[in-house]
């Protein structure tokens, strides 16, 4: 297996997880918005504090979804530098 085979298979791989936990929505291609939501509910936890802690859960989130999104996107670029020959860092 040639190491543009094994890059595509991990994209695969990562990019099927990504779709399976609900970071990206696999019709849009984008990443999915309010899994934060739950924090500041009328069926949870409402108020100054939730609104805080809602937003600082979002940023969170919204970190962690970059960082997977990310990866799918660094094995793009390796899978395209294999192509063309290139060596990645």
């Amino acid at each position: 297996m040639s190491e543009k085979e094994r890059l595509a298979e991990l994209k695969e791989y990562v990019d099927r997880k990504n779709r399976e936990i609900g970071l990206v929505n696999p019709y849009a291609c984008t990443i999915v918005e309010g899994l934060y939501g739950w924090v500041n509910a009328s069926d949870t936890w409402e108020g100054p504090l939730a609104d805080e802690e809602s937003e600082y859960t979002k940023g969170e989130i919204d970190a962690l979804i970059a960082v997977f999104a990310g990866l799918s996107d660094d094995l793009a670029t390796a899978i395209a530098n294999a192509e063309s020959g290139e060596e990645s860092d």
